[in-house]
């Protein structure tokens, strides 16, 4: 690209700063005339950047890369929008924004000859679009699964590791750069659901919104629960998760038991981790940083300088009609208050006389969302392998077991 060639800049958080200090490094930052933020009265002087609210220059001739870096959902998408109506290349890693009009994008980009790249959007350092873009777009893939946001994840490990609480934990990733001022978006369950659907319509091509998804949060994991996990040598993760089980695709973000087994019980901290089971190739591991000012911006950086004429292919969405979603799929959880929810429950099994197991659908789990974070009443799934290790413990300690 030549240096003639000028980057419209939105955003100057953490990630902005990220991608930012990438041009630095590379003698690009003349490429950036002026920097478009939203607050004015914010004290930058120690950037030697000029910054504008006024988003009128972005979309000049001589405007090659829009960088769009922003957390209003609303604005990124009438920026991604006139970008593309304008045959510009974008990189965004405004997730929301692009999930929820993803395929406006897709189509604009074929009438306008425009580029829409979001890598930064999803899974931190891990190229996992250009993975299953690319790579798997000659296998079949049965799963994708993993450790999708480095804030919840971080949080999980410090309650973990160093008994602290939920809020001392929230606080120090805030402090570290990996959650926002309101992180309801990471230990809500959002931006794990966000990727995942993402990655889902590579996949599947199946262009489903947020409201129609499961995604419960770690907000309401207690004490007794991270106590539960040491006792059984298990860790709590919030895992997302998208299969095909005979053509019917199902998609959950929930807390999750993890067994030390897994390579997911390894990833701590903001670090993220990605299982791949795929028809030909079996199962592959990806994992690498999620949260953090130069990671984000690497991988921004790397959309940016990625070759002309490199766009995503969604072959899915093309080529497989197949496929169906559904919400009937069946999850095992664990609740230390299993009480409470005992009339919605199927197969319940009591380890005392509030915690144990059941099974509730993806259907149910949607349905009953707002009674949980009401109630502050935690469900974590689990596997049938981790249950009856949990069950033949209980079983050993009390010499019985609750029915």
């Amino acid at each position: 690209m030549s240096n003639k060639n000028k980057i419209g800049l939105l955003g100057f958080g953490t990630v902005g700063q990220g991608f930012y200090t990438y041009l630095q490094q590379h003698g690009e930052e003349r490429k950036v005339k002026e920097i478009v933020i939203k607050n004015s009265g914010k004290n930058r002087n120690k950037h030697n950047v000029k910054f504008t609210t006024d988003t009128c220059h972005l979309f000049q001739s001589e405007t090659d890369t829009i960088v769009e870096l922003i957390s209003d959902e609303e604005q990124a998408y009438r920026i991604i929008k006139e970008a593309l109506q304008n045959g510009k290349k974008v990189v965004s890693a405004n997730k929301k924004a692009i999930v929820y009009h993803l395929e406006e994008f897709i189509k604009m980009e074929k009438e306008f000859g425009g580029r829409l790249l979001y890598e930064g959007a999803v899974c931190g350092s891990i190229p996992i679009v250009r993975i299953v873009n690319d790579f798997y777009r000659f296998d079949n893939i049965s799963e994708i699964k993993g450790i999708f946001n480095g804030t919840s994840n971080y949080i999980l490990t410090q309650l973990l590791t160093k008994g602290i609480s939920y809020s001392e934990a929230l606080q120090q990733a805030k402090e570290k750069g990996f959650a926002e001022e309101n992180p309801v978006s990471d230990v809500g369950g959002y931006d794990s659901l966000y990727k995942l659907l993402l990655l889902s319509a590579h996949v599947y091509g199946k262009l489903i919104l947020p409201n129609e998804a499961l995604h419960i949060g770690i907000e309401n994991i207690s004490q007794n629960d991270i106590s539960f996990a040491r006792k059984h040598g298990l860790k709590i993760k919030l895992l997302a998760s998208v299969k095909n089980v005979r053509n019917e695709i199902f998609i959950s973000v929930l807390p999750t038991l993890v067994h030390q087994e897994s390579e997911l019980y390894g990833v701590d901290n903001e670090i993220n981790g990605i299982k791949i089971y795929s028809e030909n190739l079996g199962s592959q591991f990806y994992k690498g940083k999620g949260a953090g000012k130069l990671p984000i911006g690497h991988t921004v950086y790397s959309d940016y300088k990625i070759s002309d004429g490199y766009r995503y292919t969604y072959n899915a969405l093309e080529n497989r009609n197949d496929f169906k979603y559904s919400k009937q799929n069946r999850h095992l959880i664990y609740s230390d208050r299993i009480y409470l929810l005992e009339k919605h429950l199927s197969d319940i099994e009591y380890l005392s006389d509030k915690s144990g197991f059941g099974y509730l659908t993806t259907e149910k789990l949607i349905y009953l969302k707002e009674y949980l974070y009401k109630n502050q009443i935690s469900v974590i799934a689990l596997n049938e392998k981790i249950k009856v290790k949990i069950l033949n413990a209980a079983v050993k300690h009390y010499g019985f077991a609750f029915a």
